[in-house]
């Protein structure tokens, strides 16, 4: 096989990522402010910082709407990756890449998880916030561990 199909499906996988922690990013940050301005709501804590803060509403919608911009990005890589990998170890799922690989499949899960609930409307404001922070931090980890 040329070289090139799979240097353009590495380039492929490497940008889909990077967008898709963008915006799991994004995500995280409209999570965070979101339990800051209820917290500061339920405890009727007025200040200047509140007070700047966006509606919950806005929050609440930005979280949603990065989670499923970032989500089509994440399949999208996983699958390129496991393309590349095939055309790279002959499989599609080595033992050399297993940690990285495994904590993308749980971290898809997860947020397939969070659009889950809040599409079918079980869940949404502070508790998709929550799921989403959590999410992000199986980011954090699998990032730190796929180094060691």
């Amino acid at each position: 096989m040329p070289l090139v199909p799979q240097n353009l499906y590495l380039t492929f996988h490497i940008v889909s990522i990077y967008l898709s922690y963008i915006a799991f990013f994004v995500a995280s940050v409209a999570a965070v402010l979101y339990l800051v301005q209820n917290h500061a709501l339920k405890y009727k804590q007025a200040g200047i910082i509140f007070s700047r803060l966006p509606d919950l509403s806005f929050l609440d919608k930005l979280n949603y709407r990065s989670i499923s911009l970032g989500f089509p990005l994440l399949t999208l890589a996983i699958l390129s990756g496991l393309i590349w990998t095939k055309n790279i170890y002959g499989v599609y799922w080595s033992s050399y890449n297993y940690y990285r690989e495994s904590s993308c499949l749980v971290l898809w899960l997860l947020y397939a998880l969070i659009l889950h609930v809040r599409l079918s409307r079980k869940l949404h404001g502070r508790k998709v916030a929550v799921l989403s922070l959590f999410a992000f931090f199986v980011i954090i980890l699998s990032l730190f561990g796929s180094c060691l």
